[in-house]
């Protein structure tokens, strides 16, 4: 079957079929013949639909899931079990029930369904409150229809999680309704490219619906590792409720506060726990000797002290689990407990310093909402005056420097925490993480063509390479698999400068001596640490925004000493590459003078964040950046006059 034949039948599956609400056994003779997903070819497996219902009784929301998933290959077998997940918890929050399940075979046109008994579903606490119903489907082949629907109550009415749209193989059709309840006034909450832009939606009488056709499955693509804040999905905050009636009318009460009242629990919170207190702070800060000729040299030795000398251990979250002398006591302490610390430090120290909460990248928001609650928050960053500037704190990474912010905590925005004026503020962390790569190539006494290199990278570029340094001495690799293996070429002189404490760089010196030196033609690659001699982007579609994390940009020289008795054959030309809204720029400029070639290179990433509809224009334009940094240059010996 053809593409164009595909195309159609997922047109008449997803615009006929599911007009109306899917039903167990009810498939159709399109379902049946679909083998494979257009817009997703070689997908293992689709979702056919999904569907959710849900509506109010009285102090409860009940949900009805309706799920109907094709096996399309062997890989797609793994798909034959479903997972439930709900939070049973001490009050019996989510409760599960009226589970059906199926899976229909096709035999000559002839269907065959078989039930899924009580035997193959099993109920498993998985800890912290959680379960999980797993079903387990029968006889699953290639061209198997899997099905399977339930009921879900919550009592949480506070926050209903609503729907999503996506799942981990492709999605066909997709439908969330909800009826409203009278009494309460609910927020939604959308997010995704797809529920923005193309859902169809529908409002009638309190009952609204949202459905979503051929989205592309959930996965990691290169440079998107934070995939999951831009999945689509819906959910609902409570905004307020009825609490009754009187002579003047309905009443009505606010279930959402200020983000002021908000912070102000946080800090109480944190107060409780000790990290506001400023004895035994200021007891460690004594025995420690963290005093400086300034502030910004007092909140460097606290950093360091506490990066060096404590365990930091455990999930990030927000709400720490040990008080401040407990973990004084441990020197071990969760993300946010050490966070909190670092804090009272300063604080005892004179320093101002509060806490923001984030969302971070990974967390599932793309961007911050703007009504208050708390639960969009995983993470803590550290807001100190020093010396009269600003200057955020993240102590995460056991390698990074003072003032250095993890990557993932990187955002737009968060909660500033402060006793009665807690609000949003911006967030705005600039650096240049740049990298910086001299080389000179010559013949040594010997006559073998010699490369000796000085690679430096700044700021994030620089941790991130130290990372990897620390990552080959762990372990007990050499230093020669940071390169790209090439046959008979000799590595040596390695030495590396570590300054990124003292001047924000990294640097690598190594040397390499090529092989067939001294031959008549000589042909060797000028450019030997590029981040994108290979293009990263081989997929021929994209799902999600390409992520690069931040701008920066790579630079080259290469200064060719063209050896006594050779001249130079041939030498990558001068060209230029850019795509269309100015987000990378690309050029690449030799120069031959004086018996040298002098060769430059430099990528520039000046939009980090790059749409996924720029993906063609992108892959074309790093296809052609690896194509250029590939190219050779090629030494030819002269004949003797």
């Amino acid at each position: 079957m053809n593409r164009i034949i595909f195309a159609s039948l997922l047109v008449l599956i997803s615009q006929t079929v599911f007009s109306q609400t899917a039903k167990l056994g009810q498939v159709s003779k399109s379902e049946i013949a679909l083998t494979d997903v257009d817009y997703e070819p070689g997908a293992p497996a689709v979702v056919l639909v999904s569907q959710g219902d849900s509506r109010f009784f009285s102090d409860i929301v009940e949900t009805s899931y309706f799920f109907r998933i094709k096996i399309l290959s062997d890989a797609g077998k793994r798909y034959a079990d479903a997972t439930i997940r709900y939070y049973l918890g001490e009050k019996r929050v989510e409760e599960v029930s009226g589970i059906k399940a199926q899976t229909i075979n096709f035999s000559e046109g002839q269907a065959e369904t078989i039930k899924v008994d009580d035997s193959n579903i099993f109920n498993v606490e998985v800890g912290d409150g959680y379960n999980e119903i797993r079903i387990s489907f029968p006889n699953v082949q290639v061209g198997s229809i899997l099905e399977y629907t339930y009921k879900k109550t919550d009592k949480n009415l506070t926050f209903i999680d609503g729907w999503t749209f996506q799942n981990n193989v492709p999605t066909i059709f997709s439908k969330y309704q909800i009826t409203m309840s009278p009494y309460f006034v609910y927020n939604t909450i959308g997010q995704g490219y797809n529920f923005a832009n193309n859902s169809e939606k529908t409002d009638s009488n309190g009952t609204y619906s949202w459905s979503l056709r051929n989205l592309y499955s959930l996965k990691e693509e290169p440079f998107m590792k934070n995939y999951r804040d831009y999945t689509e999905r819906l959910e609902f905050q409570l905004s307020k409720y009825q609490s009754g009636s009187s002579s003047s009318g309905v009443e009505w009460k606010n279930v959402m506060g200020s983000w002021a009242s908000l912070g102000d629990e946080m800090i109480e919170l944190y107060a409780d726990k000790g990290y506001y207190r400023s004895n035994p702070i200021e007891r460690e800060l004594v025995a420690a000797d963290l005093s400086g000729s300034s502030q910004t040299e007092t909140a460097q030795k606290a950093y360091y002290y506490l990066r060096d000398n404590f365990v930091i251990e455990g999930d990030d979250w927000i709400y720490p689990k040990q008080s401040i002398n407990q973990l004084l006591k441990s020197r071990t302490g969760s993300p946010a407990e050490m966070m909190l610390t670092l804090m009272g430090l300063l604080k005892s120290a004179g320093i101002k310093c509060e806490p923001v909460l984030i969302g971070s990248k990974g967390y599932g928001r793309s961007e911050l909402v703007q009504t208050p609650f708390l639960t969009q928050f995983d993470e803590i960053l550290l807001l100190a005056e020093v010396d009269g500037s600003l200057q955020y704190l993240d102590l995460n990474d056991k390698m990074a420097p003072f003032g250095y912010i993890d990557l993932d905590k990187q955002v737009a925005g968060g909660l500033q925490l402060l006793k009665g004026k807690s609000t949003l503020i911006a967030i705005d962390i600039r650096h240049n993480s740049n990298t910086v790569h001299y080389s000179e190539v010559k013949l040594n006494e010997r006559g073998e063509l010699h490369m000796a290199s000085n690679y430096r990278n700044y700021f994030y570029r620089g941790l991130e390479f130290a990372h990897l340094v620390e990552e080959k001495r762990l372990k007990n690799e050499p230093l020669e698999k940071l390169f790209k293996a090439e046959n008979d070429v000799v590595y040596s002189n390695f030495f590396i400068d570590d300054a990124l404490e003292e001047k924000n760089m990294y640097t690598l010196n190594y040397e390499m001596t090529f092989p067939e030196s001294g031959a008549d033609m000589i042909s060797f690659n000028p450019l030997q640490f590029s981040s994108f001699s290979e293009n990263p982007f081989s997929s021929e579609f994209r799902i999600f925004p390409v992520d690069f994390e931040y701008a920066f940009n790579e630079t080259y020289n290469t200064n060719v000493l063209i050896p006594e008795g050779y001249e130079v054959d041939d030498y990558p030309m001068e060209e230029s590459f850019t795509i269309e809204g100015g987000y990378l720029n690309f050029i690449y400029k030799p120069i031959l003078v004086d018996g040298m070639l002098k060769i430059t290179a430099r990528l520039e990433v000046k939009k980090p964040l790059i749409p996924a509809a720029q993906y063609a224009n992108l892959k074309f334009f790093m296809e052609s950046v690896a194509s250029k940094l590939s190219e050779p240059v090629i030494l030819k010996k002269t004949t003797a006059p």
